[in-house]
C-alpha cells in the first residue's frame, strides 16, 4: 500500500505533535487547576483540559497537512460516538490520543505520551508517539521500520524487539481491568510463570518498551483505536506482532483480547501460559 505523505508532510506531522505538546500539554503537567480535570464514563475515566485542547489543535493541523483526511480522536468520540464511523470510510484517517496515560498525567505522574496514527482502508500506515518528558519521538511507516529520535541530542536509531525463549524470561503488560472475569482470574493465577507482569497505565509506553526490546508482550482487553493503532504499527515495524485471534490487528477491530508480542514464539508461549486453565502454581516457591 503506497504511503500518502511526502517528506515535508512527514516533517510537518512531527512538528505538529511536538508543538502541540509543548503548547498545551507540558505546561499543564503538575499544574492543573481547579476545574481542569473532569470524568467521562466513570470516576476513573478522566479527561483534562490538556486532552481537549491538544486534540482540537492536532485535528486542525493534521487535516491541513493531508487534505481530504479526517480525524478520529478519543475526546471527539467521547462527545459523539458517530465520529468513530469514519474508520470504516474511504478517507485517510488520523487516529489521535492527545494524552495517553491521562490518569498518570492528571495525578502529576509519568508515563504519559501523545499518540497519532494514520490508517487507510483499515490498515495502519503511519505512527508517531511523542514522549514529552524525555523529548523522544518514535516514528514508524509501514514497511520502513520504526525509529526513535532523541530531539535534544539529534541522535536516532532503529528499534528492534527482543525474543526470549522461556516464559520465565519474559516481561509483559496485562491490563487486568479490561479482561473478562475468566481471563483476569487465569492471568492473575498464572502470572508467576513470567519474570515480570505489570500495568503502567499508558498503552503507548507499553508498546514502546516492547519495540525497544525492554519488554516482550502485552495483552489488552479494551480495543479503542487511539490506544492501539500507533503502537501496534511501531511494534510490527520493530519486528513484532499485533494480533486478535488469528488476524493482524487493525483499527477497525473492536473486540479483544489484543496480543502484542516480540515474536510468534513469544505470542504462543505468553498466550498459552497466561490463560492456561490447567496450571497449578507451586505455592511452596
Amino acid at each position: 500500500m503506497p504511503l500518502l505523505l511526502t517528506d515535508p508532510q512527514r516533517d510537518a506531522v512531527f512538528s505538529a505533535i511536538v508543538d502541540t505538546a509543548n503548547a498545551v500539554v507540558l505546561p499543564r503537567f503538575q499544574n492543573l487547576g481547579d476545574g481542569e480535570i473532569d470524568t467521562k464514563t466513570s470516576p476513573t475515566d478522566l479527561v483534562t483540559i490538556a486532552d481537549r485542547e491538544a486534540e482540537i489543535r492536532l485535528t486542525a493541523e493534521l487535516t491541513a497537512i493531508l487534505p481530504g483526511s479526517v480525524v478520529v480522536g478519543e475526546e471527539a468520540v467521547s462527545a459523539d460516538p458517530k465520529v468513530l464511523d469514519a474508520i470504516a470510510g474511504d478517507a485517510p484517517v488520523w487516529i489521535v490520543d492527545p494524552v495517553d496515560g491521562t490518569r498518570n498525567f492528571a495525578s502529576g505522574q509519568t508515563p504519559f505520551c501523545v499518540m497519532v496514527g494514520l490508517a487507510v482502508a483499515g490498515v495502519p500506515v503511519g505512527a508517531w508517539i511523542w514522549r514529552p518528558i524525555d523529548a523522544e519521538m518514535i516514528v514508524a511507516f509501514r514497511d520502513e521500520g520504526a525509529h526513535i529520535y532523541e530531539t535534544t541530542t539529534g541522535h536516532d536509531r532503529r528499534l528492534r524487539v527482543e525474543r526470549p525463549l522461556a516464559a520465565s524470561e519474559m516481561n509483559g503488560f496485562v491490563s487486568f481491568k479490561y479482561l473478562t472475569e475468566e481471563q483476569r482470574s487465569l492471568a492473575r493465577r498464572n502470572a508467576r510463570r513470567m519474570r515480570r507482569i505489570q500495568s503502567i497505565g499508558c498503552a503507548g509506553e507499553e508498546y514502546l518498551r516492547i519495540a525497544e526490546g525492554r519488554d516482550h508482550f502485552a495483552v489488552f482487553g479494551r480495543i479503542n483505536p487511539w490506544d492501539h493503532c500507533p503502537g501496534s504499527l511501531i511494534v510490527e515495524e520493530a519486528g513484532g506482532l499485533a494480533v486478535i485471534g488469528g488476524e493482524a490487528y487493525g483499527p477497525r477491530h473492536s473486540i479483544g483480547p489484543l496480543w502484542i508480542a516480540s515474536s510468534a514464539h513469544v505470542l504462543q508461549v505468553a498466550r498459552d501460559q497466561l490463560l492456561d486453565p490447567n496450571f497449578e502454581p507451586d505455592l511452596k516457591t
